[in-house]
Protein backbone atom coordinates (compact mmCIF):
# COMPACT_ATOMS: atom_id res chain seq x y z
CA UNK A 1 0.00 0.00 0.00
CA UNK A 2 1.32 3.46 -0.92
CA UNK A 3 1.01 6.26 1.61
CA UNK A 4 0.58 9.74 0.18
CA UNK A 5 2.97 12.39 1.47
CA UNK A 6 1.11 15.50 2.66
CA UNK A 7 1.76 18.60 0.53
CA UNK A 8 3.02 20.49 3.59
CA UNK A 9 5.80 17.92 3.93
CA UNK A 10 6.57 17.41 0.25
CA UNK A 11 6.73 21.09 -0.73
CA UNK A 12 9.88 22.07 1.22
CA UNK A 13 11.89 19.29 -0.46
CA UNK A 14 10.97 20.64 -3.91
CA UNK A 15 11.98 24.11 -2.74
CA UNK A 16 15.23 22.82 -1.32
CA UNK A 17 16.37 21.48 -4.68
CA UNK A 18 15.23 24.36 -6.92
CA UNK A 19 15.36 27.56 -4.87
CA UNK A 20 19.03 28.48 -4.92
CA UNK A 21 18.95 30.86 -7.91
CA UNK A 22 16.10 32.98 -6.49
CA UNK A 23 17.91 33.98 -3.28
CA UNK A 24 19.40 37.48 -3.32
CA UNK A 25 20.97 39.85 -0.80
CA UNK A 26 21.01 43.50 0.22
CA UNK A 27 24.80 43.43 -0.24
CA UNK A 28 25.90 43.58 -3.90
CA UNK A 29 28.98 41.42 -3.32
CA UNK A 30 26.73 38.56 -2.10
CA UNK A 31 24.65 38.43 -5.30
CA UNK A 32 25.28 35.75 -7.90
CA UNK A 33 26.86 36.59 -11.24
CA UNK A 34 26.22 34.56 -14.40
CA UNK A 35 29.66 32.99 -14.03
CA UNK A 36 28.86 31.91 -10.46
CA UNK A 37 25.53 30.42 -11.57
CA UNK A 38 27.26 28.30 -14.17
CA UNK A 39 29.66 26.88 -11.58
CA UNK A 40 27.03 26.36 -8.89
CA UNK A 41 24.48 24.71 -11.20
CA UNK A 42 26.80 21.73 -11.76
CA UNK A 43 26.97 20.82 -8.07
CA UNK A 44 25.09 17.92 -6.46
CA UNK A 45 22.10 18.34 -4.15
CA UNK A 46 23.11 17.41 -0.59
CA UNK A 47 20.16 17.87 1.80
CA UNK A 48 20.48 18.60 5.51
CA UNK A 49 21.36 17.65 8.16
CA UNK A 50 25.07 18.37 7.78
CA UNK A 51 27.95 17.54 10.14
CA UNK A 52 30.84 20.03 10.16
CA UNK A 53 34.43 20.03 11.43
CA UNK A 54 36.79 23.00 11.60
CA UNK A 55 40.30 21.87 12.48
CA UNK A 56 41.91 25.01 11.01
CA UNK A 57 39.82 27.38 13.06
CA UNK A 58 36.51 29.21 13.39
CA UNK A 59 36.83 32.89 14.23
CA UNK A 60 33.85 34.86 15.61
CA UNK A 61 33.79 38.55 16.46
CA UNK A 62 31.12 41.00 17.66
CA UNK A 63 30.51 44.49 16.24
CA UNK A 64 28.16 47.27 17.39
CA UNK A 65 24.95 47.65 15.36
CA UNK A 66 24.81 50.26 12.61
CA UNK A 67 22.05 52.76 13.40
CA UNK A 68 22.53 54.79 10.21
CA UNK A 69 23.50 54.12 6.62
CA UNK A 70 22.02 51.51 4.28
CA UNK A 71 19.46 48.98 5.50
CA UNK A 72 20.95 45.49 5.39
CA UNK A 73 17.72 43.57 6.14
CA UNK A 74 15.71 42.41 3.11
CA UNK A 75 12.19 43.82 2.69
CA UNK A 76 10.68 40.51 3.86
CA UNK A 77 12.26 41.01 7.29
CA UNK A 78 12.35 44.78 7.64
CA UNK A 79 9.86 46.81 9.63
CA UNK A 80 9.72 47.47 13.35
CA UNK A 81 13.02 45.92 14.38
CA UNK A 82 15.47 46.88 17.11
CA UNK A 83 19.07 46.15 16.06
CA UNK A 84 21.31 44.36 18.53
CA UNK A 85 24.90 43.36 17.82
CA UNK A 86 26.34 42.40 14.45
CA UNK A 87 28.62 39.39 14.16
CA UNK A 88 31.30 38.19 11.80
CA UNK A 89 32.60 34.67 11.18
CA UNK A 90 35.67 33.46 9.32
CA UNK A 91 36.43 29.77 9.03
CA UNK A 92 37.84 26.89 7.06
CA UNK A 93 35.59 23.85 7.37
CA UNK A 94 37.94 20.88 7.01
CA UNK A 95 35.30 18.15 6.86
CA UNK A 96 31.76 18.59 5.45
CA UNK A 97 29.40 16.62 3.16
CA UNK A 98 30.79 18.62 0.20
CA UNK A 99 34.47 18.69 1.20
CA UNK A 100 36.73 21.42 2.59
CA UNK A 101 35.96 25.11 2.01
CA UNK A 102 36.63 28.61 3.34
CA UNK A 103 33.89 31.02 4.43
CA UNK A 104 33.49 34.59 5.67
CA UNK A 105 30.06 35.62 6.99
CA UNK A 106 28.34 38.74 8.30
CA UNK A 107 25.26 38.38 10.54
CA UNK A 108 22.71 40.84 11.94
CA UNK A 109 20.82 40.24 15.19
CA UNK A 110 17.67 42.13 16.11
CA UNK A 111 14.38 42.07 18.01
CA UNK A 112 10.86 42.63 16.72
CA UNK A 113 8.18 44.85 18.21
CA UNK A 114 5.23 42.73 16.97
CA UNK A 115 6.67 39.29 17.62
CA UNK A 116 9.00 39.61 20.63
CA UNK A 117 12.11 37.51 20.40
CA UNK A 118 15.72 37.43 19.20
CA UNK A 119 16.34 36.92 15.50
CA UNK A 120 19.33 36.73 13.17
CA UNK A 121 19.86 37.15 9.45
CA UNK A 122 22.95 36.82 7.27
CA UNK A 123 23.06 39.09 4.19
CA UNK A 124 26.71 38.24 3.42
CA UNK A 125 28.25 34.79 3.19
CA UNK A 126 31.08 34.13 0.72
CA UNK A 127 32.73 30.77 0.08
CA UNK A 128 35.17 29.16 -2.36
CA UNK A 129 33.08 26.04 -3.02
CA UNK A 130 30.27 25.96 -5.63
CA UNK A 131 28.90 22.85 -3.89
CA UNK A 132 28.38 24.56 -0.54
CA UNK A 133 27.08 27.70 -2.28
CA UNK A 134 24.32 25.67 -3.94
CA UNK A 135 23.37 23.63 -0.89
CA UNK A 136 23.69 26.47 1.62
CA UNK A 137 21.14 28.32 -0.50
CA UNK A 138 18.85 25.33 -1.03
CA UNK A 139 18.96 23.95 2.51
CA UNK A 140 18.96 27.09 4.67
CA UNK A 141 18.40 30.08 2.39
CA UNK A 142 21.89 31.50 3.01
CA UNK A 143 22.93 33.93 0.21
CA UNK A 144 26.24 32.15 -0.36
CA UNK A 145 28.26 33.55 -3.26
CA UNK A 146 31.70 32.69 -4.58
CA UNK A 147 34.96 34.49 -3.81
CA UNK A 148 38.71 33.95 -4.06
CA UNK A 149 40.40 33.15 -0.74
CA UNK A 150 43.98 33.44 0.47
CA UNK A 151 45.53 32.71 3.87
CA UNK A 152 43.99 30.83 6.79
CA UNK A 153 41.69 31.64 9.74
CA UNK A 154 44.19 30.20 12.24
CA UNK A 155 44.92 32.32 15.27
CA UNK A 156 47.61 34.90 14.54
CA UNK A 157 47.08 34.64 10.76
CA UNK A 158 44.87 36.30 8.10
CA UNK A 159 42.06 35.00 5.91
CA UNK A 160 41.10 37.19 2.93
CA UNK A 161 38.11 36.88 0.61
CA UNK A 162 37.98 38.97 -2.56
CA UNK A 163 36.19 39.52 -5.82
CA UNK A 164 36.02 42.21 -8.52
CA UNK A 165 36.22 45.56 -6.72
CA UNK A 166 35.97 44.26 -3.16
CA UNK A 167 37.96 42.57 -0.40
CA UNK A 168 37.49 41.51 3.23
CA UNK A 169 40.49 40.53 5.38
CA UNK A 170 40.22 39.08 8.88
CA UNK A 171 43.18 38.55 11.21
CA UNK A 172 43.43 37.71 14.90
CA UNK A 173 45.64 37.89 17.96
CA UNK A 174 45.22 35.43 20.85
CA UNK A 175 44.28 36.39 24.38
CA UNK A 176 44.73 34.12 27.41
CA UNK A 177 44.57 30.34 26.89
CA UNK A 178 42.53 27.50 25.35
CA UNK A 179 39.33 26.35 27.04
CA UNK A 180 38.40 22.75 26.05
CA UNK A 181 34.70 21.83 25.76
CA UNK A 182 33.16 18.40 25.18
CA UNK A 183 29.38 17.94 25.24
CA UNK A 184 27.72 14.53 25.86
CA UNK A 185 26.08 12.73 22.93
CA UNK A 186 22.69 12.51 24.65
CA UNK A 187 22.15 16.26 24.15
CA UNK A 188 21.44 15.60 20.46
CA UNK A 189 19.82 18.51 18.65
CA UNK A 190 19.08 21.67 20.62
CA UNK A 191 15.71 23.12 19.57
CA UNK A 192 14.82 26.77 20.12
CA UNK A 193 11.40 28.38 19.63
CA UNK A 194 10.48 30.43 16.56
CA UNK A 195 11.17 33.53 18.65
CA UNK A 196 14.86 32.61 18.69
CA UNK A 197 15.81 31.72 15.14
CA UNK A 198 17.86 32.44 12.03
CA UNK A 199 15.64 34.01 9.30
CA UNK A 200 16.57 33.65 5.64
CA UNK A 201 14.02 34.67 2.95
CA UNK A 202 13.77 32.31 0.00
CA UNK A 203 11.53 33.84 -2.69
CA UNK A 204 10.62 30.42 -4.08
CA UNK A 205 9.79 28.91 -0.68
CA UNK A 206 9.03 31.59 1.90
CA UNK A 207 11.22 32.39 4.91
CA UNK A 208 13.42 29.59 6.19
CA UNK A 209 13.86 29.61 9.96
CA UNK A 210 16.69 27.58 11.40
CA UNK A 211 16.46 26.98 15.14
CA UNK A 212 18.05 23.57 15.57
CA UNK A 213 21.74 22.72 16.04
CA UNK A 214 23.19 19.37 17.01
CA UNK A 215 25.53 20.05 19.90
CA UNK A 216 25.58 16.53 21.34
CA UNK A 217 29.07 15.09 20.92
CA UNK A 218 30.56 18.49 20.07
CA UNK A 219 34.26 18.70 20.91
CA UNK A 220 35.91 22.12 20.80
CA UNK A 221 38.76 24.29 22.03
CA UNK A 222 38.07 27.99 22.45
CA UNK A 223 40.38 30.96 22.94
CA UNK A 224 39.52 34.68 23.41
CA UNK A 225 40.97 36.83 20.63
CA UNK A 226 41.18 40.34 19.23
CA UNK A 227 40.01 40.41 15.61
CA UNK A 228 41.08 43.00 13.02
CA UNK A 229 38.76 43.51 10.02
CA UNK A 230 39.67 45.42 6.85
CA UNK A 231 37.10 45.79 4.06
CA UNK A 232 36.84 47.43 0.67
CA UNK A 233 33.79 47.52 -1.57
CA UNK A 234 30.23 48.78 -1.63
CA UNK A 235 28.71 50.95 1.09
CA UNK A 236 26.59 47.96 2.14
CA UNK A 237 29.58 45.64 2.48
CA UNK A 238 31.52 48.21 4.49
CA UNK A 239 28.49 48.68 6.75
CA UNK A 240 28.33 44.92 7.39
CA UNK A 241 32.09 44.50 7.77
CA UNK A 242 33.40 47.87 9.04
CA UNK A 243 37.13 48.35 9.51
CA UNK A 244 38.13 47.97 13.13
CA UNK A 245 39.44 45.83 15.97
CA UNK A 246 36.80 43.76 17.78
CA UNK A 247 36.54 41.28 20.67
CA UNK A 248 36.10 37.71 19.52
CA UNK A 249 36.60 34.01 20.02
CA UNK A 250 38.75 31.53 18.13
CA UNK A 251 37.72 27.88 18.15
CA UNK A 252 38.44 24.53 16.58
CA UNK A 253 35.64 21.97 16.72
CA UNK A 254 34.34 18.60 15.60
CA UNK A 255 30.79 17.22 15.26
CA UNK A 256 28.67 20.36 14.86
CA UNK A 257 25.35 19.49 13.19
CA UNK A 258 23.10 21.76 11.08
CA UNK A 259 19.50 20.56 10.86
CA UNK A 260 16.78 21.18 8.27
CA UNK A 261 15.10 24.58 8.84
CA UNK A 262 11.42 25.17 9.44
CA UNK A 263 9.37 27.02 6.85
CA UNK A 264 7.21 30.09 7.34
Amino acid sequence: MTTAVPAAVAAPHQCDTNAWESISSTIPEARLTDSMRQKIRKGPDVPSPWDLTSADGFLLWVMPPRLGGPSLLPKELSGSVLPFANYGFATRYTNTPVGQYNEITGMLTYARAQNPGMYAHSPFMVVDSPETAKNGRNNWGYPKSLADFTGTPRIGETLTASGPGWKVSVSSQPLLFDVPITLPNFLGYIQTPDQLSFEQPSPACGTKKMHSLRLGGLSAKMKPALVTVKSEGSEELRAMMPNGIYPGQYATFDNLGFDMPGMN
